[in-house]
């Protein structure tokens, strides 16, 4: 068993790696994604939250063919290690299956997801993750677009609840900075990719 007072500088020491790390791919991210208007990451209870706006350069239908684009999902995330589509339950409605390979620091995780997805009739996109066969208990993800006179507007909104153990020291510290670092790279390369 680990004594209180190194357990405190251990924790102290995994917090302050993690933040350096995070800092690090959060400045990266930025410096290709310019065009993030806002991000925040809030946790209530066992479910965290990201909230995120950015602006681009190109249509709204450039971004929700690159969004809708399923089996290559990889492509805005590279920790995506594999996406495909289970099934086609209407014109504008998938049920998707995703893997991907999360890291913070030496912690990572394999990650399933598996979301029901739908193009709405004013060309919203809503994801819904269906729990069993999925690594969370809940989930809810919505983008919405705008036309703005400096380009798109991409708003997003993502709500998730583990079905993991997050260990109780940095794990939730540990989680909002991961899911802060994902959108800002999913941001970076979805504009990239819709401006090629």
């Amino acid at each position: 068993m680990i004594h209180a007072p190194r357990r405190r500088r251990v924790a102290g020491l995994c917090r302050d790696i993690f933040r350096d790390i995070c800092m690090a791919v959060l400045l990266t991210g930025h410096a290709f994604a310019a065009d993030v208007l806002n991000i925040d990451v809030e946790q209530a209870g066992s479910r965290y939250a990201v909230e995120a706006e950015a602006r681009f350069d190109v249509p709204a239908a450039r971004l929700r063919a690159l969004l809708t684009d399923y089996t290559h999902l990889d492509r805005i995330n590279d920790a995506i290690r594999r996406s495909e589509v289970l099934a086609m339950t209407g014109p504008q409605q998938h049920r998707i299956r995703t893997e991907a390979w999360v890291c913070v620091g030496p912690f990572c995780k394999d990650i399933v997801q598996i979301q029901d997805v739908e193009v709405l009739a004013g060309g919203d996109i809503l994801a819904t993750l269906r729990p069993e066969g999925s690594n969370f208990r809940y989930g809810r993800a919505h983008w919405q677009f705008s036309t703005a006179p400096d380009g798109t507007r991409m708003h997003f909104r993502s709500e998730i609840e583990p079905a993991f153990w997050v260990p109780p020291f940095i794990g939730p510290w540990l989680i909002k900075r991961a899911l802060q670092a994902e959108a800002l790279k999913s941001v970076a390369n979805l504009e990239r990719l819709a401006e090629e």
